[in-house]
């Protein structure tokens, strides 16, 4: 039966190397969780390491996650009948609509609580975003909304465009944010500088006034998202899907006239993104999928039997996809030698920004 594999301690050692990077240069470090639909191993997983704020893009994970120990930042903005459920159980999002901040500051006002927001500032990914020639307007706009607590900015990369964050963003960036504060005529709290692809930017440059960083893909994948390379000291396979043999066959190519070995595997494009996946024994070639199942090349390896399992390695879109398929089962895995690792691994609390 097909499942996904969670590897508990090593998201807990990823995550724990990350807090280590962050806290050498004095920055907020916030979990994105949105790629595992929920799942509270793993929040408590990351909750044993004294993480207590992330962030989430879908508010259904968050009410399903229940837990008043954790604070979260909503990532996407809510549909106009989410705003009651996301002030009472989010303490900041990210929004880019002034209809949409004076919706939610007068559900807000009838609430009787005063909700957190960052504005996200189109930089060069196009995806969402206020216009930078358009940010102070909004600014003092909303600074006059009495039910809103402004607390900075938000910048993103590599969601929608391919670009990748430069020196020259950084600079600039920085700059913007400058005029910014001295136009309004004060510091801005936040600076939210953007996703994992800013990662390799934190590990060589100073980054400024960007005090936080949103990191998802690189704790669950261990890979620098600008060139989807491993990471050194991340684990690269946290979480994993395997899948079992249900039918091995001789087959021939068609076009090459060639005889093959095939291996029928009890996946397909209803459990994952097939194009995204991988196996982790690299002597088999995935030659196609239905909806149900997935087909193998076993290049001759004649060990495999029906029943058998086979592993494949997950992108970003693939790993979200599975997790989220709830026919799927989830195993947890605790590794004993990793565990210990993680004991001796002395990280003091981080100089984080105060927030909440």
């Amino acid at each position: 039966m097909a499942q996904v594999n969670i590897n508990i301690s090593k998201i807990k050692y990823n995550a724990k190397v990350l807090q280590t990077v962050f806290q050498s240069k004095n920055m907020q470090f916030t979990p994105v969780i949105k790629c595992i639909a929920g799942d509270r191993t793993i929040v408590e997983s990351l909750k044993a390491l004294g993480i207590n704020h992330v962030a989430e893009s879908r508010l259904d994970n968050i009410i399903s996650i229940a837990d008043q120990d954790l604070t979260y930042t909503l990532l996407r903005t809510p549909a106009k009948k989410e705003i009651s459920d996301m002030i009472e159980k989010v303490d900041m999002s990210i929004q880019t609509e002034l209809s949409t901040i004076h919706h939610i500051n007068e559900v807000a006002e009838v609430l009787g609580k005063k909700h957190k927001i960052l504005l996200m500032i189109d930089w060069k990914d196009g995806r969402e975003g206020v216009l930078t020639y358009d940010v102070l307007d909004y600014i003092k706009e909303i600074i006059h909304l009495k039910n809103i607590h402004f607390v900075g900015l938000a910048f993103n990369f590599m969601c929608f465009k391919s670009d990748a964050p430069s020196d020259d963003d950084i600079f600039m960036i920085n700059r913007f944010v400058s005029a910014v504060e001295r136009e309004i005529g004060y510091r801005l709290k936040i600076i939210s500088g953007g996703n994992s692809s800013m990662l390799p930017q934190l590990l060589y440059n100073d980054l400024g006034k960007i005090n936080e960083l949103r990191i998802g893909e690189t704790l669950f994948r261990g890979v620098d998202t600008t060139t989807n390379q491993a990471i050194a000291m991340l684990y690269q396979d946290a979480i994993t899907l395997e899948a079992e043999i249900l039918e091995i066959k001789p087959r021939v190519n068609t076009q090459t006239h060639e005889s093959f070995l095939q291996a029928i595997v009890d996946i397909g494009y209803l459990d994952t993104k097939v194009d995204n996946i991988s196996p982790m024994d690299q002597h088999i070639n995935i030659l196609g999928a239905s909806s149900d199942h997935l087909m193998l090349d076993l290049n001759g390896q004649g060990h495999y039997q029906v029943g058998d399992h086979i592993s494949f390695s997950l992108n970003y879109e693939a790993l979200s996809h599975s997790m989220y398929m709830k026919n799927l089962h989830k195993v947890y895995i605790d590794d004993s030698k990793i565990d210990t690792l993680l004991q001796n691994f002395d990280v003091k609390s981080p100089a984080m920004v105060n927030q909440y």
